[in-house]
């Protein structure tokens, strides 16, 4: 037998075994002859392969069946998140040419958002990190030139319209085979069996109709978990550029530099960056650039006066569009502050209660909501204490608000914060931080809260209680005094180069 009979019986009999455990499947306890319920599958599990563009796929066409038909009959894999992702991540097997390869990508996304749920800490870190090396590996063994890079650029929602399109598709092409059937056989075959073509045609609408909503969340938790994994192979490298950024809502004037930044030069609206959270704007000066995204408006703050040099450090704090808002009576900000401490064998100096900066809304509940949203890294701020903002008087706060953008660690390297959160930026009097400055050393010296009323705001300053804020979220590698150390002769080197540029040395006000 030559080479293309045998790859060709191989099929064959590929087909017919898919065929097989399709009946299972498809006509489940319907009585029936087991070859006559096989022989009918044959028909669907054919129009199914005439879908798959890797011709012989037929494993992709049998776990394509299996999921759909196991959600049409039991309510509760309709229900499951898992489940939806999965077919989310079989139906890739569909698209030409990178669906196989996306497919792969995701179904071991899928293994590892489930184990991680059951993880936490270091333990969950080391499983990430290893899980990230197996999605390599995977993607080498099937040749894909640049496996990281192409990895990093990977989204799943960047195909959520086609694989909603290839969803209906599939159920447009089993239900004209099931028609098939009962056009072609209906005479023959048992009414049992016409009985179960129709329960199964009207289960799959029923799942495509729910396809528009429960695919967008599923492909949202697969980028989620891939979030996790791109974030370890980021941070498992060196970085190769840097640039200047403004810490948010952090009650600090720290100045630090995260690596490879993606600017966003084309587009007003926030963005994911190719780490997976939210871009930052451009930092450069050009008014061209800046307009993009922000234009000052006499009575608010002017953003582009933050700066170092030429380069903007206040505008690349926020990810897209920043508008120029009028606080309305009732709405809450919040800052961070508390005394110095040591972080990873890093000292930490303290923060003021005071600023400029603040996250909008009600503040985080958790030290993990504080640090991943309004990417406050660990280097900048402590935590310890929370000042809560609330407006009271109309057209009192004028601010520029907007999406907090991400941001990497320096001094403390491996923390990434994807940011996300909303932010404002105020302009407040000396008087007023002195005020506060006053009742936040109250609260620290007591534990008590203390309350600041002024002029359109109420301010209350009161301990967090967290026990968890610093030096745990973000990391995929815990830093060791090794890398910390090495991150402090970078920070010593940086500083020398920028004694000797004057234009260095202009530092951003809080």
């Amino acid at each position: 037998m030559s080479g293309s009979q045998a790859s060709t019986a191989h099929w064959w009999s590929e087909f017919e075994s898919v065929s097989l455990e399709a009946g299972n499947w498809l006509w489940g306890t319907v009585q029936g002859a087991f070859n006559e319920k096989a022989s009918l599958s044959q028909i669907v599990v054919d129009a199914v392969v005439g879908m798959i563009p890797l011709v012989g796929d037929v494993t992709a066409v049998r776990d394509l069946i299996a999921v759909t038909i196991g959600m049409v009959d039991e309510p509760a894999k309709r229900e499951d998140k898992f489940q939806w992702a999965l077919l989310v991540v079989l139906l890739f097997a569909l698209i030409p040419v990178i669906g196989g390869v996306i497919k792969g990508v995701g179904r071991i996304s899928i293994g590892v958002a489930k184990s991680a749920a059951k993880l936490s800490g270091a333990t969950r870190a080391a499983y990430l990190a290893e899980s990230a090396k197996d999605v390599v590996a995977f993607l080498n063994r099937l040749g894909k030139g640049h496996a990281e890079k192409w990895l990093l650029q990977l989204r799943f929602a960047d195909h959520e319209a086609a694989i909603i399109t290839k969803f209906s598709d599939l159920v447009v092409t089993i239900n004209k085979a099931l028609a098939q059937i009962k056009t072609k056989l209906g005479a023959v075959i048992p009414e049992s069996f016409l009985r179960r073509i129709d329960g199964l045609s009207n289960g799959l609408n029923k799942l495509k109709s729910m396809a528009a909503e429960r695919i967008p969340q599923a492909i949202k938790e697969l980028d989620q978990t891939l979030k996790e994994i791109q974030a370890y192979v980021r941070t498992g490298g060196e970085t190769t550029a840097r640039t200047v950024e403004h810490t948010v809502s952090s009650g600090t004037k720290a100045v630090t530099y995260a690596d490879e930044l993606r600017l966003i030069e084309n587009a007003a609206e926030a963005q994911r960056s190719a780490r997976g959270g939210w871009a930052k704007n451009s930092s450069s000066s050009d008014p061209k650039a800046i307009e993009k995204v922000y234009k000052h408006e006499a009575g608010y703050p002017d953003l582009a006066k933050f700066r170092k040099g030429d380069v903007l450090t206040g505008i690349p704090a926020f990810a897209g569009k920043i508008q120029n808002r009028t606080m309305k009576p009732g709405e809450e900000m919040y800052r961070f502050f508390g005394p110095k401490g040591v972080t990873h064998g890093e000292l930490i100096g303290d923060t003021a209660p005071g600023g400029g900066w603040w996250g909008l809304g009600a503040p985080p509940k958790t030290a993990k909501e504080w640090r991943e949203k309004a990417a406050v890294l660990d280097e900048w701020n402590r935590d310890g204490y929370l000042l809560v903002a609330k407006v009271t008087d109309e057209n009192a706060v004028k601010a520029c608000v907007g999406r907090i953008s991400e941001q990497m660690g320096k001094e403390i390297p491996g923390q990434y914060l994807g940011g996300g959160g909303l932010q404002a930026v105020i302009e407040m009097d000396a008087a007023i931080k002195a005020t506060l400055k006053s009742a936040g050393d109250a609260a620290i010296a007591t534990g008590k809260p203390q309350t600041v009323k002024t002029a359109g705001m109420t301010f209350e300053l009161r301990p967090t209680g967290w026990t968890d804020a610093n030096g745990i979220w973000g990391y995929i590698h815990m830093p060791g005094a090794g890398t910390v150390q090495t991150a402090r002769l970078g920070a010593r080197e940086q500083a020398a180069k920028d004694d000797r540029d004057p234009k260095a040395n202009s530092r951003t006000s809080n």
